[in-house]
């Protein structure tokens, strides 16, 4: 390298020392850049270029606080230094010093307004702070100026923390936001529906609906005289309707009724495609919420004459009116009409095709699939066959879109420092290829996920469901991966598979074995040492709750079937106006297969934080950190201060017992294997 021959002949070159720790920087050398930086600091002191990145590279080992020395050092050389500001506020992010962040973040911005790293470095402050609402007007700020990745999270990470957001003009990005995945849908769905009830034409369809449940209303008193054409021209309610579960009690019991209207109009001989647009997104929406709806006998019974004639129809090649089309939708898959896949072969409305490609297309793709998936091991386990046979008839999660990771990176040390800048983590050799394993894959959101993270690892995803892998695979041929491996086995009979991993990611899967400790240690043996792991695990002291629950189900006798499954909803619902649990998930009532998992799985273990700390003790395992929101982390940080990297699990353990509602869904954790 020509700096190192220069640096043969002038020792002392302090230019030739900053320029090969620049080079070093770039070949991902961290301790050798770092050292020719010590170097030239030694010879230059104030030179704020140098200092800047030899704090980033501290930062990026582990280091923060002789990265806050360095920070500190360049802003004395120079005042007006908004990089600075912004590295230091973010170094002191990581240590939970969120205050003290936030006045360098703002005095980044004083000296450059503009700055949307440190506009969308504040909004995560204030979000960790817990106040939305002023992060959500440093969001806005940032995307004003330029709707970068991080601006966009950082909004829905806003927008899912608010509630009774009132603010119309957030219509048109809640759109966007929703129709191109800025985050999770479910996360903007709550206020979306709060600014679609804003309407005033639709908030007095949602009452009257709400005010005569359980008795239908007839189309004329539920929409009254404007309000089918406003349901018709709201973009915001048509994408929510398209994207996720409407996760409300009072727009389902409006949407219940608008169903019945709907299947009602098909009894009349008619042409008319009056509300084709809102109806057939009410179809769609039946099918993603898997007809969770409530369903009268007599709606039983003319669905299925429909279902008759639509079959008659199709055998015969008669014409079949969109609107029926849109009504049979609504109640049942299409594809369980026979010779559904004639319909493929017609001319149709726009609005109709969306549906035959949700319910037609796209299941038969699915189901080409399934034929071909390759199988790894077999499935002998008793408790293993009927989780099976659980996730065959639901699999879950049911989805439709799921936002990728915009921050790709070549080894999970690199996410996992900036996850965890405390760990003691070692690089990987540059270039290497790494092998990850996604245990209980599900339907492909989380390997999906990974591969767009880390776009240079090879993946190997597993389940023991079909169907569920069927559908991954469609999705993932959608998204243009093929770094992705699928094939049906069971976790427990991965000891005899030739391969290991550096990567493996079991977040649901370990609970509903028979004994999760025998899954994760089988596990483990595909794990190369010093590889990672993410676990998932249920809380005992979280799901308190739902346990009780689930022995009140079980006590009434209600059964596991799609329809015991509506019947109780149904009468939960009706009990209980202000639906909610104590561990915040509200939304998982609102699709059949959620609410399969939540409430009637088949096998479900929780465990505590003590058992797993003698589990790692046991076996050689080093806890890297929980994966929790900021604003968690930082009031465990105030909480035990002395424990600056987080992973005293005796202390997490004294914290979720002050904190029962902290792992709301599960233990996520990180893990290493020594």
């Amino acid at each position: 390298m020509h700096y190192r021959k220069a640096l043969e002949f002038r020792p002392n070159y302090a230019d030739a020392h900053k320029n090969l720790g620049g080079a070093l920087l770039q070949q991902g050398k961290l301790a050798d850049a770092a050292a020719s930086y010590r170097k030239t600091l030694h010879l230059s002191a104030n030179n704020v270029e140098v200092l800047l990145n030899l704090g980033n590279i501290l930062g990026e080992l582990g280091k923060p606080d002789e990265a806050i020395d360095c920070y500190r050092k360049a802003l004395a050389v120079r005042a007006d230094f908004p990089l600075a500001y912004n590295n230091l506020g973010v170094t002191l992010c990581s240590l939970g010093r969120l205050d003290e962040a936030i006045a360098c973040y703002l005095r980044a911005l004083k000296i450059d307004p503009n700055l949307v790293m440190t506009l969308n470095n504040l909004a995560s402050a204030f979000i960790a702070l817990s106040k939305p609402a002023a992060a959500l007007d440093v969001a806005k700020r940032s995307l004003q100026i330029h709707e970068s990745d991080d601006a966009k999270a950082i909004f829905v990470s806003c927008l899912s923390h608010m509630q009774g957001v009132a603010d119309q003009q957030l219509r048109p990005i809640m759109v966007r936001a929703l129709s191109e995945c800025w985050g999770w849908p479910h996360a903007l769905a709550r206020v979306g529906i709060d600014l679609v009830k804003l309407d005033p034409d639709i908030a007095e369809c949602v009452a009257r609906a709400g005010e005569a449940w359980p008795r239908p209303l007839p189309a004329q008193t539920l929409f009254g005289a404007n309000g089918l054409a406003a349901l018709a021209a709201d973009s915001l309610l048509s994408t929510l309707l398209d994207a996720a579960p409407i996760g409300d009690v009072e727009i389902e019991r409006f949407l219940t009724m608008a169903r019945r209207v709907l299947l009602d109009a098909t009894c009349e001989v008619s042409e008319s495609t009056d509300g084709i647009g809102f109806y057939s997104a009410l179809a769609r929406q039946c099918f993603i919420n898997e007809y969770v709806f409530s369903v009268s006998s007599e709606e039983v019974r003319k669905a299925e004459d429909l279902r008759i004639l639509l079959a008659a129809a199709l055998e015969a090649d008669a014409p079949v009116p969109p609107l029926w089309l849109a009504a049979a939708a609504a109640y049942f898959p299409l594809f369980s009409i026979p010779h559904s896949n004639r319909l493929l072969e017609r001319v149709w409305p726009e609005e109709i095709w969306t549906i035959l490609t949700q319910q037609v297309r796209e299941p038969a793709e699915e189901h080409r699939i399934g034929a071909t998936v390759a199988q790894l091991t077999s499935i002998e386990d008793d408790v293993s066959r009927l989780v099976q046979r659980q996730y065959e008839e639901n699999p879950y999660p049911r989805w439709i879109r799921v936002p990728l990771p915009h921050k790709k990176t070549d080894s999970i040390e690199e996410n996992l420092r900036q996850m965890f800048p405390l760990a003691d983590l070692d690089r990987s050799p540059e270039g290497s290829k790494q092998e990850i394993l996604v245990a209980g894959c599900g339907t492909g959101q989380q390997p999906i996920r990974t591969a767009h993270q880390f776009p240079k690892a090879r993946i190997l995803a597993i389940d023991l469901s079909r169907s569920s892998l069927a559908y991954a695979i469609r999705k993932t041929r959608e998204a243009g991966l093929s770094s992705i491996e699928y094939a049906q086995a069971d976790l427990l009979k991965l000891g005899s598979l030739p391969r290991q991993f550096d990567v493996i990611e079991a977040g649901g899967v370990l609970h509903h074995l028979a004994d999760p400790w025998m899954g994760w240690r089988a596990l483990l043996s595909r794990l190369r040492p010093g590889g990672f792991m993410f676990v998932g695990l249920y809380s005992s002291i979280a799901r308190q709750q739902l346990v009780g629950l689930r022995q009140s189900i079980s006590a009434q006798g209600y059964g596991t079937t799609a329809e015991e499954i509506r019947r109780w909803r149904q009468d939960f619902l009706n009990a209980n106006t202000g639906v909610g649990f104590a561990d915040g998930r509200p939304s998982d009532l609102f699709t059949i297969s959620s609410c399969r998992d939540l409430l009637f799985h088949v096998q479900e273990h929780h465990v505590a934080l003590a058992e797993v700390e003698k589990f790692l003790e046991e076996n050689n395992l080093t806890f890297l950190g929980f994966d929790v929101a900021a604003g968690v982390l930082q009031s465990y940080r105030m909480r035990f201060p002395h424990d600056r990297a987080a992973t005293n699990l005796t202390q997490w353990q004294a914290f979720e017992r002050e904190n029962p509602e902290t792992f709301v869904g599960m233990y996520q954790f990180w893990i290493r294997k020594k």
